[in-house]
């Protein structure tokens, strides 16, 4: 399965000022994955105050991460 990242992503990693790794951490081994709008993907990581959180969908054998930002933990209502 291959990763592809959007503009968008890196746009909103480097306005955010998350490091891309920290990106590839949270696909490669997310703590919790949810169901998003219209077939997409809620992939989160605990990174210690905060989630991680990556929004993708899923196309054939890729994965298209469309954009990431932190999430606080008291905000999860699972």
């Amino acid at each position: 399965m291959s990763i592809k990242y959007t503009k968008h992503l890196f746009e909103s990693i480097e306005l955010r000022k998350i490091d891309k790794k920290l990106v590839d951490i949270c696909v490669m081994s997310p703590d919790l994955v949810l169901p998003g709008n219209n077939n997409k993907k809620i992939y989160l990581k605990d990174m210690g105050v905060n989630y991680l959180k990556v929004i993708l969908a899923k196309e054939k054998k890729d994965l298209i991460l469309i954009t990431a930002y932190w999430f606080a933990k008291t905000r999860l209502k699972v």
